[in-house]
């Protein structure tokens, strides 16, 4: 039962399986001389280009079963096996790793903005209670700049987290996932 639930819903969103039931991603190489960055420090990443066509597939990288990459190519040879697949597992999980400091660095900055927002609320207070007669039309400016502050925190915390966890879950898929390669074949009907 569990099994055609998994069939229907891959078939809806046009996704092919493995036996797995991890989703099929194909890459098709026809020249590998700019598959890999030529700007990398210990260990060889893939270039741009192509984790750009690779994150498009965002219905395919977001499968909740895994990914498998399937490189179908007659250029790669036994030796660029390895190298190919840790590339692309390397160029994503810096990614991964980018993706997580930057949700701690933006928790930290939202706690700092919410912290600001109530020290000016505080303040506003005071000022209200201590120079009421002569705030006037400040008391309002000070009200809306730590809500200003108050409401950047929150969407840093949360709604910004929301469009971030797309990226994480496609780098952790993409780290996690089996990259096999087939070679190209060429129909001539």
């Amino acid at each position: 039962m569990e099994q055609e639930k998994i069939n229907k819903l891959a078939k809806k969103m046009k996704i092919v399986l493995d036996e797995n039931n991890r989703a099929v991603l194909n890459l098709k190489i026809t020249d590998d001389s700019n598959f890999l960055s030529p700007f990398y420090y210990d260990e060889p990443v893939i270039s741009n280009d192509v984790a750009e066509y690779i994150t498009i597939n965002k219905r395919i990288l977001l499968w909740k079963y895994g990914v498998t990459i399937n490189l179908i190519s007659d250029v790669i040879d036994e030796k660029e096996k390895p190298i190919f697949q840790n590339a692309i597992k390397s160029y994503f999980q810096h990614s991964l790793t980018h993706q997580r400091g930057k949700q701690k660095s933006n928790y930290l900055l939202s706690i700092i903005l919410f912290i600001i927002g109530v020290l000016i609320f505080c303040l506003m207070f005071i000022l209200d209670f201590y120079f009421s007669d002569t705030l006037g039309m400040w008391k309002e400016v000070i009200d809306v700049v730590a809500w200003v502050f108050i409401w950047e925190s929150v969407d840093i915390a949360f709604i910004q987290k929301i469009e971030n966890s797309v990226d994480l879950k496609i780098a952790k898929n993409i780290v996690g996932s089996k990259i096999i390669f087939n070679p190209l074949t060429i129909s001539h009907e």
